[in-house]
């Protein structure tokens, strides 16, 4: 599942600046209550309401629609409005009914969340790291080898409650809003023990019941490191150019090339895929070779299986995440080796246990899927 690594790391990134809003970082603190940020975005001159950006703001008129008339649209209804109002604000407002207590909850990372981010949040491969860094947010990574800022769930997020809002929509990455509002209050509840967060001065036990109530009296340690931007201070000081405005004709755009193909050389042969192709075997010098040959389903692997292994399924099967059995273990792989190729090729495919279909990896053809089983098990023997 490796090759989701990037968009994991880039979407549990987000989840750390969106907890924060538009923030940085400062030791004043800010408000858990958005009703009370330093916004300003609507300021009134000569009677008139002004936008951030110096726009007049015009009132909106109520136009009366003749039957037979033409317009586009209809007001949206309540349930409407409340299947797409599913954010949460840091002071919790937002957060839906349920509840589920830490030790279940442990249970239902183990099973959706551990194959990328460990047992204990500890990270699988290049996966996000949700726990521990305290401490080292201070941290200044130089050229001489120093320990950089270790930005955790833990160690850097200024407020738990928007987390229940991107657990529930966006994760598990292979089969994201899979989770039920029970279960993603385990996992937070779960995380925050593994953090040794208290919550007013008690430690978080295995029988603590999450829920709305419990997360809004949970204070981060980071909470007083973020403060929210003034809007009304633009990152540009350029007034807005309604009247004579500069005259492109007589500018000239430069731009410049940088030619980067022959910036990087691959130290090793690896398989590239051709635009949905067959893969591609990139040679020494970083140019396509000759066009790599699938290995057939049944045979012992080949380079192209191990190649796919490796970026899809490695993640698990390498370090025995979430249950999955161990490539090289033939205890492991004794009894699912039994069950036959058909069957293993089916959970494969198709998903099975805490293991999502294709590994994750939905860009996999069925027939490459089988070649890297095959792979698998013929080291498994």
């Amino acid at each position: 599942m490796s090759r989701f690594v990037a968009r994991n790391f880039v979407l549990m990134t987000g989840a750390l600046a969106l907890s924060a809003s538009m923030a940085l970082a400062y030791d004043k603190g800010a408000p858990a209550d958005p009703n009370h940020y330093p916004y300003h975005g609507v300021v009134k001159k000569d009677g008139k309401k002004i936008n951030i950006d110096g726009a007049v703001m015009r009132e909106r008129t109520n136009v009366k629609i003749k039957k037979g008339e033409l317009h586009y649209g209809v007001n949206a209804a309540p349930k409407q409005i409340a299947g797409w109002n599913v954010d949460v604000r840091p002071d919790g407002k937002g957060l839906p009914a349920g509840q589920m207590t830490v030790e279940k909850g442990a249970e239902v990372f183990a099973n959706n969340c551990a194959m990328c981010h460990g047992d204990f949040g500890e990270g699988v491969g290049k996966n996000p790291v949700l726990v521990g860094g305290f401490g080292t947010l201070k941290n200044q990574a130089k050229t001489g080898g120093e320990d950089g800022p270790e930005k955790t769930l833990g160690s850097y997020a200024p407020y738990i409650a928007p987390f229940f809002w991107y657990i529930k929509m966006a994760m598990p990455l292979p089969s994201p809003k899979k989770l039920t509002n029970d279960q993603v209050y385990g996992i937070l509840g779960y995380l925050l023990q593994l953090n040794e967060i208290k919550v007013d001065g008690k430690e978080i036990e295995d029988d603590t019941v999450i829920n709305a109530d419990f997360l809004k009296k949970v204070h981060m340690p980071n909470e007083k490191g973020f403060i929210y931007n003034n809007l009304r201070k633009p990152d540009t000081h350029n007034t807005r150019c309604m009247k004579d405005c500069r005259d492109m004709k007589k500018w000239t755009v430069m731009h410049i090339k940088i030619d980067a193909t022959e910036s990087i050389t691959p130290s090793v042969e690896v398989p590239r895929y051709n635009c949905g192709g067959k893969p591609l075997s990139i040679g020494a010098n970083g140019a396509p070779a000759a066009e790599m040959a699938l290995p057939a389903s049944g045979s012992k692997g080949g380079n192209a299986a191990e190649a796919e292994y490796k970026a899809s399924c490695a993640a698990c099967h390498d370090s025995g995440a979430a249950s999955a059995p161990v490539v090289g273990n033939k205890d492991d792989w004794a009894a699912r080796i039994k069950e036959g190729k058909t069957t293993l090729y089916e959970h494969a495919i198709k998903g099975f246990n805490g293991m999502p279909p294709k590994g994750g990896n939905m860009s996999l053809k069925d027939d490459q899927v089988k070649a890297i089983v095959d792979y698998m098990v013929n080291k498994s023997k």
